[in-house]
């Protein structure tokens, strides 16, 4: 623990550049860790028929997981150059308070949902699904899918906390933490994994992914990112059972 605070102490004051390397290397680490041992585990408990299945067991595409890690990886070092603007424009290292720290998260929170709603939505149109085209390239999905995109769309998923901070107070601890969750979740959310067979408290995680993979294989429906609103609110919610 003492270690990780020092490395963000360090990152704050040191050469924009060195900066860019470490933020390179921790979302490129947390992308490919999380997604492997996603991947293994899914694999695994489906194998040996344990519990869950895949939503989608159709064959992938030729190269299809190699595709996905190529763009992944330059979409997370995308992402690190957005970790630079943030650290132009972060209110401090830690939350002075854990009020302070609960206004943060929660305000960010629903920030990021309505903006990644209306982002999804902006990338379905005529004029930016071209580069949405990249991630949809990916009708059967799995955990290397999840930043499978065009580096414009990196752009928009990568520069969120900035306009954020822009907007806001937020802090820079909070800010990579829940970056660095965000990624694990939305690396959760294309594990294409149903887990409705196994035990309960496994089943909420898991049915975000069922909820994504409408997305995937319909494409107008289900844009929410952790929660249903806008997609309830503006029509476009699919339910799984369909």
């Amino acid at each position: 623990m003492q270690l990780a605070l020092e490395i963000i102490e360090y990152w704050t004051t040191c050469h924009w550049a060195i900066a860019f390397a470490i933020a390179c290397i921790v979302n490129i680490s947390v992308y490919v860790l999380t997604a492997k041992c996603l991947h293994l585990l899914i694999d695994y408990a489906v194998n040996t028929k344990s519990f869950g299945k895949f939503i989608d067991d159709r064959a992938l595409k030729p190269k299809q997981t190699l595709r996905e890690m190529t763009y992944g990886i330059v979409a997370c070092c995308i992402f690190a150059l957005g970790s630079i603007f943030s650290r132009m424009l972060f209110d401090g290292l830690w939350p002075e308070t854990l009020s302070s720290l609960l206004i943060q998260v929660a305000s960010f929170v629903v920030f990021y949902e309505t903006y990644s709603y209306f982002v999804h939505r902006l990338l379905h149109t005529k004029y930016l699904s071209m580069f949405h085209g990249v991630h949809h390239s990916s009708v059967r999905v799995t955990p290397w899918s999840a930043y499978s995109v065009h580096p414009v769309e990196a752009i928009f998923i990568g520069f969120s906390a900035p306009v954020f901070m822009l907007l806001f107070s937020l802090s820079l601890s909070v800010a990579l933490t829940l970056h660095i969750v965000g990624m694990m979740f939305t690396i959760l959310l294309h594990s294409n994994y149903s887990h409705s067979s196994g035990p309960t408290l496994l089943k909420l995680p898991f049915s975000y992914a069922e909820y994504h993979s409408k997305h995937h294989f319909y494409g107008g429906v289900n844009y929410g990112f952790t929660h249903r609103f806008w997609d309830s609110v503006l029509g476009t919610y699919q339910r799984q059972s369909n």
